[in-house]
């Protein structure tokens, strides 16, 4: 495997600032579009900027972060599927604003990210439960299929994964998505207007023993 890819998939020493974490980065199928072209691209487009895989959960974020000798950031942008998938290939960004879910729908997010789920909703509330990002703070969001990782797995494991076929065979170009990501990223950083986020209106959780393993972003 290169250099390269090997590199983002290891956590990176924290040094403070601006922080984009990729909230279910794979290094693999390539043409992912939360995955090294999006990270590589981020870094290209942002220069100075830290960029980091958030392959790991919700609670893994939150201990990293409650470290004595890592920094908090301060500004903070998570970058990810989106909760529901409605526009299939749409991209949008959003204000993290903050607030407080009651307690049962609470302890249900911090058990689903304890089963192993990466999902950015629960990213953002569970780190501003346990008060871990600046006041600062946007995800911007990707509406990917639930069986979209699959499907391009396949693709890329059977050789007709281009551009083309991919947005043929989903209904929309990889590659515009990870470019759609890359701009609207740069955008709040730069001071575009974004529509705010809140707790109570993030997507609801199926109850927890209902839950299965769903891929990034999914909910029943």
């Amino acid at each position: 495997m290169p250099a390269a890819l090997i590199e983002t998939e290891v956590e990176t020493p924290w040094t403070g600032g601006t922080l984009i974490g990729i909230v279910g980065f794979s290094t693999l199928p390539a043409a992912f579009p939360l995955g090294p072209v999006l990270m590589a691209g981020l870094r290209a487009r942002l220069p100075g900027v830290q960029v980091e895989n958030m392959t790991w959960g919700p609670m893994h974020v939150v201990q990293r972060f409650q470290q004595a000798d890592v920094p908090r950031p301060d500004r903070v942008v998570l970058v990810g599927a989106a909760a529901i998938c409605r526009t299939p290939g749409a991209v949008a960004a959003y204000r993290w604003q903050g607030g407080a879910l009651p307690p049962v729908e609470m302890q249900d997010r911090i058990y689903e990210a304890v089963t192993g789920i990466v999902d950015l909703e629960n990213t953002l509330m569970i780190g501003t439960q346990f008060g871990i990002w600046p006041e600062v703070a946007w995800s911007v969001e990707a509406d990917l299929p639930a069986d979209t990782f699959q499907r391009m797995v396949m693709a890329e494991s059977e050789g007709w994964a281009d551009d083309a076929a991919l947005a043929a065979h989903l209904g929309f170009s990889p590659a515009a998505v990870t470019a759609a990501l890359i701009a609207a990223t740069a955008g709040v950083l730069a001071g575009d207007a974004t529509p705010g986020k809140r707790a109570e209106t993030l997507v609801k959780l199926t109850a927890f023993t209902q839950n299965v393993a769903l891929p990034v972003g999914a909910r029943t």
